[in-house]
């Protein structure tokens, strides 16, 4: 019995080793097509914006830029880089992120001031593209992000 017991360890190490590579190997395949889905999403806002140049994109993926900058995502007028957190967001909250950013881009591109308060012509123009640019990009999805 000590044989099959030994056995039976080994076996469930097996499995135990197993499990953690199906379980890495996931999160890798999981995050390399998100990062796809992402790029895939950005190349649309160039276009459905019709910007002839991109900002640069930072994604983070954790829960303390969010915290400490609280918001999800910001586009910094002196670089013209976007930086979304991605941390436990649904795919389409991140891309409504990325759309109100561009938007902002957008707007600086075309000599908007911006000013970044609640109520804002430019903060109203980015919540409202961003939703009709969601709604847009909806439409040539099949899977809706699921």
């Amino acid at each position: 019995t000590s044989s099959s017991s030994r056995k039976e360890k080994k076996s469930k190490s097996c499995i135990k080793k197993c499990s953690q590579s199906v379980k890495k190997t996931y999160r890798s395949f999981k995050s390399e097509s998100k990062k796809r889905e992402i790029q895939k999403f950005i190349d649309f806002l160039g276009q459905e914006l019709g910007l002839t140049e991109l900002p640069t994109v930072k994604i983070v993926n954790d829960p303390e830029f969010s915290k400490e900058m609280k918001t999800f995502g910001c586009f910094n007028l002196q670089n013209d880089t976007i930086t979304v957190q991605i941390h436990q967001r649904h795919p389409l909250d991140i891309y409504r992120t990325l759309a109100h950013e561009f938007v902002h881009y957008f707007q600086k591109v075309n000599g908007m001031e911006l000013n970044g308060e609640d109520g804002s012509d430019c903060e109203n123009e980015a919540n409202s593209r961003a939703a009709i640019i969601l709604r847009k990009y909806a439409k040539t999805i099949d899977n809706h992000g699921y």
